[in-house]
């Protein structure tokens, strides 16, 4: 279980204390293993559907910067693709602004 400094930093840094400590309240720890399989999405890269990516600029979960972040170093994995781009964190925004978010989410799947 993540320490929850680094929780709140991470994942729900735009949301008040309150909130963010009832959030940790109410997660269950995740199996890393995931994290580290190497995935073969050959078939994936070669279809031809649109992509589009939703970036939520306040996510801090990877570094911001360096190369290692969700975009462009995540982003920039899909070749051409559609940017979406909102303020929002890896979890609170979902929380407290769904329609928003829903909202991005459609832009995403375009016409």
């Amino acid at each position: 279980m993540l320490p929850f400094p680094l929780y709140r930093d991470g994942f729900v840094n735009l949301t008040g204390l309150r909130t963010a400590r009832q959030m940790y309240n109410q997660i269950t720890p995740e199996p890393a293993k995931p994290l580290f399989e190497k995935l073969d999405l050959t078939k994936f890269y070669s279809l031809e559907l649109p992509k589009s990516y939703v970036y939520l600029t306040e996510d801090n979960v990877l570094p911001q910067g360096g190369g290692f972040g969700w975009h462009p170093h995540m982003s920039g994995r899909l070749g051409l693709f559609r940017l979406i781009k909102d303020r929002g964190d890896h979890m609170s925004t979902a929380k407290e602004e769904p329609a928003r978010l829903a909202q991005r989410l459609y832009e995403a799947g375009r016409d």
